[in-house]
């Protein structure tokens, strides 16, 4: 059983795979969950503003993790009973690990257990089906439907794997609110402008059509 008030120790364990700031770890003794973890900056910021907006505001390094917790939990709070079609990979709150403070989220896999694989390289190996087209659109109706904020939206951080035995896609990671005046959140209008670019864009990187006045892939 998971308990977040133990400090989690994943220093000896394999990192599974790598978002844009975070390294994500199986989670101990939890083979259905995974561990999100923020890496810690390297490098000094090239940026004055940015290095000023750290030094006075030390809590933005989780600025990300925070909004996709957020984001998240509304969807949730939202969903009623179509919660099993959430479009997102569900969080299960923050832990604290030898490695930086952790959120704990849904693993999503295939049929054989691997980690589910994401919808460039199912583009690129022609795995593209009608089925899993009509399962894609079911996606993207669902992000619209939940007024999901896309922060980083694209075609690694969509994923198709199983939730209670049935096959569909999910978004794990690149959502949540950025700005600090929360315009998406607030205009239904702006977030679907929003939305459409994101998808005209993984049309693009795919190679697939993006209809923007029905909101559906097509196979080009």
């Amino acid at each position: 059983m998971l308990f977040s008030v133990q400090v989690m120790h994943l220093s000896d364990r394999d990192i599974v795979a790598k978002g844009g700031h975070r390294n994500v770890y199986a989670c101990p003794n939890q083979p259905e969950l995974l561990v999100k973890v923020t890496r810690p900056r390297t490098r000094r910021n090239r940026s004055i503003m940015k290095r000023a907006v750290r030094r006075l505001l030390p809590d933005s390094a989780f600025r990300n993790a925070l909004k996709e917790l957020e984001c998240e939990m509304k969807a949730a709070l939202k969903s009623g009973l179509d919660i099993s079609r959430l479009p997102l990979a569900r969080s299960f709150g923050v832990v604290q690990t030898d490695v930086g403070p952790g959120v704990v989220v849904e693993r999503i896999s295939t049929e054989d257990g691997a980690l589910a694989q994401n919808l460039l390289s199912m583009c690129a190996r022609q795995e593209m089906t009608a089925e899993t087209l009509d399962d894609l659109n079911i996606f993207v109706r669902k992000l619209f439907e939940f007024q999901i904020v896309g922060r980083d939206i694209h075609g690694k951080n969509i994923v198709y794997g199983l939730r209670d035995d049935i096959r569909m896609f999910f978004l794990i990671d690149g959502y949540g609110e950025r700005n600090l005046v929360p315009l998406r959140s607030l205009s239904r209008r702006l977030n679907d402008r929003s939305l459409n670019k994101q998808m005209q864009h993984i049309a693009q990187q795919s190679g697939m059509n993006w209809d923007k006045t029905n909101r559906a892939f097509s196979i080009a």
